[in-house]
């Protein structure tokens, strides 16, 4: 899938390419934060003012718009679907780093033999620019070997996902990556690629990346039926209904006895679910 221009300029060309002329206001805000919620399910209460006034005040600058008022009349007036999606990109992208919550992954390597599933697939619901999925490949590359398992790594930015499949990150971020994988399984940079690294070509092959949003999923592309799901720092965006509704969807997707991963900020408390708690922020998927 190609990726949004975040160069294009189609907003009136008689006005300077200044900075923009004014403030959020709160009626802005409650516009853009209904269309964040239309687009994706997600709940921005007043204390998220200042990220979405700092996100948008770039391409507001590179569309030569003095308002916010006028970048939401840009941006429903679209029909072609572009700026709504450079516009979720710009609002949901979070950080993320290699190896978030260690307990998970510690987790993963016991349990993998428990299982007896190969080959072992595992979703990564909320995958943003890749480490997570690529964190989860290192994990089963060295427990499973090649063949064996399958990531599927999905997120609704487009952006996100295209950065995720270069798989190529800062040499800034490897000392997230434990040395023993980083002996294995990492590959640094030469000449143009310097101060960067990938992962073995063995794990990137078994990693597969894809755009997809969270409310609005039926099956996963290619059929594909995860026996994990990794599925956290996400439902902390979600209202309470929108939370059922997204565990409701991914429990469909499971089967029986899979397991199920959330952030050890979140909870399924208050939601009827089809999971039973395991330990702190692991779930089983029961009938």
């Amino acid at each position: 899938m190609r990726g949004p221009d975040r160069t294009k300029t189609e907003a009136p060309l008689n006005r300077p390419n200044n900075i923009v002329d004014a403030a959020l206001t709160a009626k802005e805000f409650k516009t853009l934060a209904d269309l964040v919620f239309h687009y994706t399910g997600i709940k921005m209460d007043d204390r998220k003012v200042p990220l979405m006034a700092g996100r948008l005040a770039r391409r507001l600058r590179l569309l030569r718009l003095s308002n916010y008022s006028e970048y939401i009349d840009y941006l429903t007036a679209d029909s072609s679907g572009e700026e709504r999606e450079i516009f979720v990109d710009l609002i949901t992208t979070h950080v993320t780093h290699f190896f978030r919550e260690p307990e998970h992954f510690k987790f993963l390597a016991r349990h993998l033999n428990s299982l007896q599933r190969y080959p072992l697939n595992v979703w990564s619901a909320a995958v943003s620019t890749g480490e997570e999925a690529y964190s989860i490949g290192l994990v089963l590359q060295d427990r499973l070997g090649s063949s064996r398992w399958q990531v599927l790594g999905t997120d609704i930015s487009a952006e996100s996902v295209a950065r995720a499949r270069t798989a190529l990150y800062p040499m800034t971020g490897i000392d997230q990556i434990p040395e023993y994988y980083r002996s294995r399984f990492l590959l640094k940079g030469r000449d143009s690629m310097e101060g960067y690294f990938t992962l073995s070509r063995e794990i990137r092959d078994q990693v597969k990346l894809d755009t997809m949003n969270l409310m609005d999923f039926t099956s996963l592309p290619g059929g594909f039926r995860p026996d994990i799901v990794f599925l956290r720092n996400v439902m902390i965006y979600f209202g309470q209904e929108e939370k059922q509704s997204v565990v409701d969807r991914v429990a469909s997707v499971m089967p029986e006895g899979g397991i199920l991963m959330i952030g050890h900020s979140e909870s399924l408390n208050g939601l009827k679910t089809r999971f039973k708690l395991v330990q702190t922020a692991v779930y089983e998927r029961i009938s």
